[in-house]
């Protein structure tokens, strides 16, 4: 069972994805993702791309985040997401939505809205780890001082500066690599 692991949901219980092709982050990757954004997430305004469970957003919300959509097109991940939200009362925290993660960051980028923190966590070796950063790096739905954290396995090719974001700091936990990004000062944006 995953487990909130810090904050005032400290302790909850987070319910899983049926299957396998949902892979939850381990409680030490997400307890070191909620650390390295410890300087972000007061207040923050997430956008948790391939959601699965909803443990990064649920993990940020209890350390100080504001709000999160959460973005997954399996039916199964909506469910949960949405179950485990009513089991902690974030309701009215979260915004829920089943579709494509690449039409969505279209669909939001038109509509002009921005996140302080954006969470890129999609299944290992689809390619969409890439993809997804290229579309983020092309335009404004990263706030000014805000950060987008890509969660990959350490097989895959790291997404390296391009557009609007550059690297900001590497880490590694066991098979998983998290690469955050901050965006680049406007004189210098290719």
């Amino acid at each position: 069972m995953l487990k909130i692991t810090g904050g005032y949901l400290s302790g909850r219980n987070i319910l899983s994805v049926p299957g396998e092709k949902t892979r939850p982050p381990l409680a030490r990757v997400r307890e070191a993702v909620a650390n390295i954004l410890q300087h972000y997430t007061e207040g923050a305004e997430i956008l948790d791309l391939y959601a699965g469970t909803g443990s990064y957003s649920f993990e940020l919300i209890s350390r100080g985040a504001q709000t999160s959509v959460l973005i997954d097109k399996n039916p199964k991940a909506i469910e949960v997401i949405t179950k485990n939200a009513a089991r902690m009362g974030l309701q009215d925290q979260v915004k829920v939505i089943r579709a494509d993660v690449l039409d969505t960051i279209d669909q939001l980028k038109k509509a002009g809205k921005t996140f302080d923190i954006i969470i890129v966590a999609p299944p290992y070796f689809t390619g969409l780890d890439i993809s997804t950063m290229k579309k983020i790096s092309s335009g404004d739905l990263l706030k000014p001082g805000g950060i987008v954290v890509l969660q990959q396995s350490t097989g895959e090719t790291p997404f390296e500066s391009s557009g609007a974001l550059e690297v900001k700091k590497t880490y590694k936990y066991g098979d998983t690599r998290i690469t955050t990004y901050v965006k680049k000062p406007v004189d210098v944006v290719e």
